[in-house]
């Protein structure tokens, strides 16, 4: 235990030194992968430049190719953490919740770093210099044919690939292991006029295989369109992104993507087009079993001050945002214990039966959103309940809270709870408490959800009572 207390109080130094230094910096290029929510983390650039080849074309200059990147691009999970002689890896690692940090590398030699749930905008440059707001603070090298390792002081953080990893990581967006071919650059598209598409129309054409691009469509939408689908990607927790196929997402944006053709067996990409030279290109892997879903997405032609604030009121909601009634639910009962030996305590909620993934372990009550059950107890939505003693206990740690704001108040079984947001060790947190009986107090805490009124999220919320035994 001593150990690893070192080991966390080192690691949360670097986090603060990057708090200081380099988090939030201005960035002139588009970035590349949605964060995760509060946790969220980017994904992997695939094609930077992703102009069609297939499509009706204008002459321009051959521009100067670039240089191959001395890291692959990808993302990368941490399966090792070590410190003069301490190393923390396998449970230990997983157990400290250390796991979930990641190191995303862009072909365009950006990338991000994920520690503590933070993520901090990163560059990179081929000799292995890693900085911060431009300024070169760390180093890596590339330890074998897979792992990357991280060197910060004393510190060395082997990050390795999906596939690489030791079971029990959790890598959202699987690594690339060989990029798609690059365009030919020569030409654009000619457009006369970019079609507002406001349905999806029919699909053309046949996958060869299940979620993979396919079709003769030019992949042309409007760019506020093309801006739209690039944000709602962008903000999507990385669990739901990444298991999205060709269809779900030109369904999404309203037209089929143009299909790059480039089937390599592992990657096969597809773009959607203003027409012009902006561009949304998504990689689709291999999943191992001949089906494919997305495993980047990359934009070129439209900065971030444009699809940041691009309107999304159009796509689908999903995950911690889907509407409520969408999903049938099912009225389930967790039993907790207030504190570690009090009174026991049933807690109801009606669950909707996808997408949400109830676990109790001890005294907490987790609901988890998920795309799948085999993520659900590594994802970065979700709920967690407790039953305290008293007041004090539920503020035990509000001295170290920050931002905290006071929200308005909910009924909810029965009880008025007040409100509270604030940012608690590196996550954005919602929490309404109150009073079930003497004795007992119940805290419902939230992050990495969407709590906007119709959604899922309220409605679990709103359906929970609580009972003494």
């Amino acid at each position: 235990m001593k150990r690893f207390l070192i080991v966390m109080s080192a690691l949360l130094l670097i986090a603060g030194t990057f708090a200081c230094g380099g988090k939030g910096a201005g960035n002139t290029t588009p970035e590349q992968q949605p964060v995760a929510n509060a946790e969220t983390a980017p994904a992997p650039a695939a094609d930077t430049a992703s102009v069609p080849t297939d499509a009706p074309m204008q002459p321009t200059e051959e521009p100067a190719p670039e240089p191959e990147p001395a890291f692959a691009s990808g993302k990368y999970v941490l399966t090792a953490y070590q410190v003069g002689e301490t190393v923390i890896e396998g449970e230990t690692l997983s157990a400290s919740g250390m796991d979930r940090s990641t190191l995303t590398l862009n072909t365009d030699r950006t990338g991000s770093l994920v520690l503590m749930d933070e993520t901090y905008e990163i560059g990179w440059t081929d000799d292995g210099s890693v900085t911060f707001s431009g300024v070169p603070l760390y180093s890596m090298s590339q330890a074998d044919d897979n792992a990357i390792s991280l060197r910060m002081g004393d510190a060395i953080m082997i990050f390795r690939p999906e596939d690489a990893a030791p079971a029990g990581t959790v890598v959202e967006a699987p690594a690339e292991t060989e990029a798609p071919a690059e365009p030919d650059v020569t030409e654009a598209p000619v457009v006369t006029e970019a079609p507002v598409v406001t349905e999806a129309p029919a699909s053309s054409g046949e996958a060869s295989f299940p979620g993979a691009p396919y079709g003769d469509s030019d992949g042309v939408v409007d760019r506020a369109t093309l801006a739209g689908f690039y944000r709602w990607m962008h903000d999507l927790p990385s669990d739901f992104l990444y298991v999205m196929t060709f269809d779900e997402l030109s369904a999404a944006v309203g037209k089929q993507g143009f299909d790059k053709r480039n089937n390599d067996g592992k990657t096969h990409a597809a773009y959607w087009t203003d027409g012009d030279k902006s561009y949304v290109t998504v990689t689709f892997k291999n999943k191992g079993d001949d089906t494919y879903a997305c495993t980047s997405i990359s934009i070129s032609g439209i900065m971030s001050d444009e699809y940041n604030v691009a309107d999304v009121s159009g796509f689908p909601k999903i995950a911690s945002s889907t509407p409520a009634g969408t999903n049938p639910t099912e009225k389930q009962i967790f039993e907790t214990k207030v504190g570690f030996s009090g009174p026991k305590v049933n807690v109801t909620a009606d669950v909707p039966t996808k997408n949400w993934y109830p676990n109790v372990r001890s005294s907490s009550i987790y609901i988890y959103c998920a795309p799948n059950a085999e993520r659900a107890d590594r994802s970065h939505s979700y709920f967690s309940i407790e039953c305290k003693e008293s007041l004090d206990k539920i503020n035990f740690y509000q001295d170290k809270f920050e931002n905290l704001a006071e929200i308005a108040p909910r009924t909810i079984g029965g009880i008025e709870m007040p409100g509270r947001t604030y940012h608690y060790i590196g996550m954005d947190w919602i929490e309404y408490y109150g009073e079930v009986s003497e004795g007992v107090w119940v805290s419902i805490k939230l992050t990495g959800v969407d709590l906007s009124e119709g959604t899922e999220t309220e409605a679990i919320l709103m359906s929970m009572t609580f009972a003494l035994q």
